[in-house]
């Protein structure tokens, strides 16, 4: 289980990193990659980040043409939260024995778009953006490998009656 969604955690905070330093090319691709990545919540961060952005960082200046005065940082947690939020609802899943199996439905879903990221961003067009894929494609195996030792290792709840 730990496996499993520390390398999901990890596949959300290596495609913010990649997004905020540009190595995705334009952020939009990241934005959209991490949409896919934390679905439902990511629609949720993704219309309120104007709203937490003021919330969280504020103006500084009367003019709105003059632009933002605050530290970038507050991007990476801005963009990461909805996938932070989705592994701790996907530990939580896998953890109760009532919630076991629609946290092995969500586990195999998440592992399935991260995977999916990491042959999109490796088989991309764009060649610079290349390089940058297999690090999902190792994050989706190793996500694989969790969720399958969490369910060979999972209790027999049927009792044998003879």
């Amino acid at each position: 289980m730990a496996l499993t969604v520390c390398a999901y955690a990890a596949a959300v905070l290596t495609l913010t990193w990649m997004t905020e330093e540009g190595y995705l090319g334009d952020a939009m691709y990241g934005v959209l990659t991490m949409v896919l990545m934390a679905f439902p919540l990511s629609l949720v961060g993704t219309s309120l980040y104007g709203t937490l952005k003021d919330a969280i960082v504020g103006q500084r200046h009367d003019d709105p043409t003059y632009g933002w005065n605050y530290n970038y940082a507050w991007d990476y947690v801005l963009m990461a939260w909805p996938g932070i939020v989705m592994a701790i609802a996907l530990m939580l899943l896998l953890r109760r024995r009532r919630t076991r199996s629609a946290g092995q439905v969500v586990g195999w879903a998440l592992t399935v778009v991260v995977t999916l990221t990491g042959v999109l961003i490796t088989f991309d067009g764009w060649a610079p953006r290349r390089p940058y894929g297999w690090p999902f494609l190792v994050y989706g195996l190793v996500m694989v490998i969790g969720l399958i030792a969490a369910h060979r290792s999972a209790p027999n709840t049927a009792t044998n009656r003879a």
